[in-house]
């Protein structure tokens, strides 16, 4: 995705263009302008409580109901078994800590679940035992490893659908068929892969998924909840959400977030094969032009997540260069993007903390153009001799 920035110099009368590439569409997404339009009467005019009986505060729950009603559809699941959130961080603290709340037993995870899974996971590792999975070193879980790890105790297995990081898509549907057969809850984390995947055919009860990953506003997200999963709220003080999250809703953004899904559901399978395509032209003429690069996973991922070690360069310098150039990436997770350690992803699928400093993570989405893929490599190879 390509942009203008206009910088103007107060002592001078100059102004001038730079063009900016985004390519860090994993940590968010620029609004869909219909998105924005479809948000304006609910932000101007439309802006009553839902919760009031008035004739404008009905309006706006009815507008808060067909947004429901659309995202059930694209999932395939009942209008009741969507609860909005803030957003994915939420919706994650909701499933993890919102069913063990009253549940002592033993949880699965993986190594390689977003912050906003391990840490809730670490706020309740006190009052049970927690077994963390490995991945292999394509960064994929092994259904049978899940298995292997289940004892009689356990009550929950909260493994991330893609990695937000490297990309890679984990086989939720045997993981959910293995659980239920012991009846055993499970949760993943699909805010990567809800833009790309059928996320209800994942069999999984409780789905975390979210807005401001498929070009929707930020702030709000979504947590699907299978009938008869018990879960307690976490937010009270309300009956709003099917008494699930008390707070008046915001109708703007719930609205911003169904029309957002509706797009998708118009163009989901274009967009994939587009930044698919994207992707694998970025990759292969940074694999022939870039000495000791090398792609971070392997095997089935979704579309838009590229990681890459250089060899080189620490991925810091990297960025800041490609930062001076107009070019946006990054270094693992956003939620991360602030730490000095290594990622914890790129660890556990084996590289050494070196490796892991050496990795960028570049996103594309169907704003991007070949054009950018090739600005992007051009730049880097520019970096590299500039730099050796």
């Amino acid at each position: 995705m390509s942009n203008d920035i206009i910088l103007s110099c107060k002592n001078k009368d100059l102004i001038y263009t730079m063009k900016y590439i985004y390519a860090d569409n994993a940590a968010t997404t620029k609004i869909d302008p219909r998105v924005l339009e479809e948000m304006m009467p609910y932000l101007k005019d439309t802006f009553a409580n839902p919760s009031s009986i008035h004739s404008m505060g009905q309006k706006a729950r009815r507008a808060i109901d067909r947004a429901r009603e659309c995202i059930a559809s694209y999932i395939g699941c009942d209008i009741q078994e969507i609860v909005f959130t803030s957003g994915g961080t939420e919706s994650n603290n909701l499933a993890i800590k919102g069913m063990t709340i009253t549940n002592k037993g033993h949880v699965i995870t993986s190594d390689i679940e977003h912050d906003s899974v391990l840490k809730p996971i670490s706020d309740i590792s006190q009052n049970r035992d927690i077994t963390y999975v490995k991945p292999d070193s394509t960064g994929h879980i092994s259904p049978e490893d899940v298995k292997s790890n289940i004892r009689e105790d356990t009550v929950l297995i909260s493994i991330i659908h893609a990695n937000s990081e490297i990309g890679t898509l984990q086989d939720i549907k045997s993981i959910s068929k293995i659980a239920h057969e012991k009846g055993i809850t499970v949760h993943t984390d699909a805010m990567q892969s809800f833009k790309y995947e059928n996320i209800g055919e994942t069999g999984a009860d409780l789905i975390t998924f979210g807005s401001h990953k498929i070009h929707g506003p930020k702030g709000i997200g979504a947590l699907y909840i299978k009938r008869q999963t018990k879960i307690k709220p976490l937010i009270t003080g309300g009956e709003q959400e099917y008494k699930m999250r008390g707070g008046t809703e915001s109708t703007a953004l719930i609205v911003g977030f169904g029309k957002a899904v509706e797009i998708l559901q118009n163009e989901r399978n274009e967009r994939y094969r587009y930044v698919k395509n994207l992707r694998s032209e970025f990759e292969k003429e940074i694999l022939s032009q870039i000495p000791g690069s090398k792609i971070n996973g392997g095997g089935e991922k979704i579309p838009d997540i590229s990681n890459i070690y250089f060899k080189n360069i620490l991925a810091e310098t990297l960025l800041i260069n490609l930062d001076r150039e107009g070019i946006e990436a990054s270094a693992g997770s956003a939620c991360t993007a602030l730490s000095i350690e290594p990622s914890h992803t790129l660890k556990a699928i084996g590289m050494t903390d070196n490796e892991a400093k050496r990795s960028v993570r570049f996103s594309f989405s169907h704003e991007n153009t070949v054009d950018d893929i090739r600005t992007i490599v051009k730049v880097i190879s520019g970096i590299y001799k500039r730099q050796f």
